[in-house]
C-alpha cells in the first residue's frame, strides 16, 4: 500500500475499533460456566437480553474496523522490504477468520438475545456454540498477532516491545483455545479468559495502532 494516507487509516481504524470492542465485551458482564444448567443459562440471556444485542451490534464495525487495521499493518511491514510475504498472507488470513468467527458468534447470542423467552435447551445450544466459535476465533487471532510480532521483529519496521507485546498476545489466545477442555471457574470454558484474553487482544490492537501511525509520515 503506497498512499500513505490509507496506512494511517488503518492506525485511526485499530483504535476506534479496539475501544468498540472492549465496550461490546464488557457491556453483558461474565458470562455464566458452560457447565451450568440450562435454566442459569437461559436466565443469563433474558435477564442481559438488551445489552448482548447492543453488545452484538457494536461487535459488528468493531470487527470491521479491526481487520481493516490488520490488512493496513500487513501492507505497511510489506512495503519495508521485498522480503517473502507468506507469513504476512497467514496473519492476514487469520484476522479475516477471526473476523468471520466473532460476527458468527454474535450473531447466534443476538438471536438467543432477541429471543428470551425461547425454550432452555434452545438458549444453551446457542450458548455453546457460540462460545465455541469465540474460543476458535481467538486461536486465528493468534496468528495474526504471531504473524505482527514476526514481521515487525524479522524486518526491523516495529519497536521491540510492541513485538513483544504482539508474541504474549499470541501465546495468550493460544493458551485461551485450551479452555476448551478446562474445568472449574478459572481455567473453564468460560472462566476468566473469556474477559482477559479479548482485552489483552484488543489493548495490543489499540497500542500498535498508535505507534503505527507515529511510523507513518502524514504527507507522502
Amino acid at each position: 500500500m503506497q498512499n500513505r494516507h490509507m496506512e494511517r487509516s488503518a492506525g485511526y481504524a485499530g483504535i476506534l475499533g479496539a475501544i468498540l470492542y472492549i465496550i461490546s465485551g464488557l457491556l453483558p458482564g461474565t458470562p455464566p460456566p458452560a457447565t451450568e444448567s440450562a435454566g442459569q443459562i437461559s436466565g443469563y440471556v433474558a435477564s442481559h437480553s438488551g445489552s448482548l444485542s447492543i453488545g452484538a451490534w457494536i461487535t459488528l464495525p468493531a470487527v470491521a474496523f479491526i481487520l481493516w487495521f490488520a490488512i493496513g499493518l500487513f501492507d505497511y511491514l510489506r512495503d519495508q522490504t521485498n522480503a517473502d510475504r507468506t507469513l504476512a498472507q497467514w496473519g492476514t488470513a487469520g484476522a479475516i477468520v477471526w473476523a468471520a468467527m466473532n460476527v458468527a458468534a454474535v450473531s447466534l447470542m443476538g438471536a438467543a438475545a432477541i429471543h428470551a423467552s425461547g425454550p432452555s435447551s434452545t438458549f444453551t445450544l446457542l450458548y455453546l456454540f457460540d462460545i465455541i466459535m469465540f474460543i476458535f476465533g481467538f486461536g486465528a487471532f493468534s496468528a495474526f498477532a504471531f504473524a505482527a510480532a514476526n514481521e515487525g521483529r524479522r524486518r526491523g519496521s516495529m519497536p521491540g516491545w510492541i513485538n513483544a507485546f504482539g508474541y504474549l498476545v499470541f501465546i495468550v489466545d493460544a493458551l485461551f483455545t485450551l479452555t476448551l477442555f478446562g474445568t472449574g471457574t478459572t481455567f473453564a470454558i468460560t472462566g476468566i479468559g473469556t474477559i482477559v484474553t479479548p482485552l489483552i487482544s484488543a489493548v495490543w490492537v489499540f497500542v500498535a495502532s498508535i505507534v503505527l501511525l507515529g511510523k507513518i509520515p502524514k504527507t507522502a
